[in-house]
């Protein structure tokens, strides 16, 4: 097994952690929300949610992109880069969502929305062609 491959199921676990971890804190800000009859934090605790699963998410797609590098016929150089765009949407979809959570409701785009919209793409761009390259494997060795 390569090290990027380590890298990624390392990573994944580490994600699934840390949401697990921070699923306490969503508990206990839906819990106070219920308890003070508020709506106006809704946005923000639908957000921490979305973090949270997206978070949990990553950490599984980590983990199995590490299982499948080697059934690819992509090089090394190659995985490296699906490795830091899954990463990057890691990123987004964990601690940038966090703080998107935190900023509250906008119309107007703004730097970290970007940068949201920029991993996000990225991870996707990197599931399609790591799939790609799995279906390319078993078109070719048949």
């Amino acid at each position: 097994m390569s090290r990027i491959g380590l890298l990624n199921m390392a990573w994944g676990f580490l994600l699934i952690f840390m949401a697990a971890c921070g699923g306490a804190f969503v508990a206990i800000n839906a819990t106070d929300q219920f308890m003070a009859g508020t709506m106006a934090p809704q946005w923000q605790s639908m957000l921490q949610a979305s973090s949270h699963g997206h978070t949990s998410l990553f950490g599984v797609i980590h983990i199995l992109l590490g299982l499948t590098l080697n059934y690819s016929d992509a090089t090394l150089r190659q995985n490296i880069i699906k490795s830091a765009a899954l990463f990057a949407g890691s990123f987004a979809m964990g601690p940038l969502l966090l703080i998107r959570a935190a900023l509250g409701p906008t119309l107007s785009t703004e730097v970290n929305g970007i940068l949201i919209g920029v991993g996000l793409s990225g991870a996707l761009a990197a599931i399609l062609l790591h799939s790609i390259g799995l279906f390319h494997r078993i078109a070719v060795r048949a």
